[in-house]
């Protein structure tokens, strides 16, 4: 009985770890520009999710209102922001 808990205890938290590693992992997704601010730029997500990016967090510059952008989420959080390539 103890060599089966084990063998359960072990395959949770290998399930655990993999879920979480996922879960930190960055996930590609995009989103339409819908306000550029001096600190911030606001991006709609195809998902309809809006996010104020700290500017810090973007990775182009001249980015404008109506631009169609990529990032990464992290964390729960956009990160890595740069127009869409075409």
């Amino acid at each position: 009985m103890h060599r089966k808990f084990m063998k359960i205890l072990t395959c949770a938290f290998a399930v655990l770890f993999v879920a979480s590693t996922l879960a930190l992992a960055g996930m590609k997704a995009s989103g339409t520009v819908t306000a550029v601010q001096k600190e911030v730029v606001v991006v709609k997500g195809a998902d309809g999710k809006t996010w104020e990016i700290a500017a810090e967090k973007v990775v182009q510059e001249n980015l404008k209102t109506g631009d169609i952008v990529e990032y990464e989420i992290i964390e729960g959080k956009p990160i890595n922001v740069k127009k869409k390539a075409k």
